[in-house]
């Protein structure tokens, strides 16, 4: 009976370890970035109202962005957010490889004229782009319904 409740005992406290998470201790926080460029939502795909992410592995040696690999995301994405890290600029003793997701978003009331969009870089250097929708102009309001004519 004795073994039989150490067993148990044992069970209890193993198998609540399988679920933890790994601690901040576990992980290497990213660098510290200390210059880029402002990242920009495409216009042409922020006036269609796309949205997406783009996944990139970025690898940084002294100080400097030499590869940004993009591991997943929507193509129409990839160059501008390629381009975007690629201007990032870290001490120059940070030689160091982590990934970071762009996210690109429409959110807000619709506006009248474009306006900025909102740009948040996390401590993570996981970025959210966010951008207001533009309210549709109507390029021939009032004009009647378009007929469409049988085949010849």
């Amino acid at each position: 009976m004795k073994t039989w409740l150490q067993v148990a005992l044992g069970i209890f406290v193993v198998i609540p370890m399988f679920g933890q998470t790994a601690t901040s201790r576990d992980v290497q926080a990213p660098p510290i970035l200390i210059g880029a460029d402002l990242p920009t939502y495409p216009p042409i795909w922020r006036a269609a109202h796309l949205t997406g992410k783009v996944a990139v592995l970025v690898t940084v040696k002294n100080g400097r962005v030499v590869e940004a690999e993009t591991k997943s995301g929507e193509s129409h994405l990839l160059l501008p957010t390629v381009g975007n890290i690629k201007s990032w600029r870290f001490a120059d003793t940070v030689n160091e490889r982590f990934g970071v997701i762009f996210t690109y978003q429409i959110a807000g009331e619709p506006t009248d004229v474009a306006t900025n969009p909102r740009v948040e870089i996390l401590p993570s250097l996981d970025v959210n782009i966010t951008a207001r929708p533009v309210k549709p102009t109507c390029m021939d309001c009032g004009a009647p319904p378009m007929k469409i004519l049988p085949p010849k």
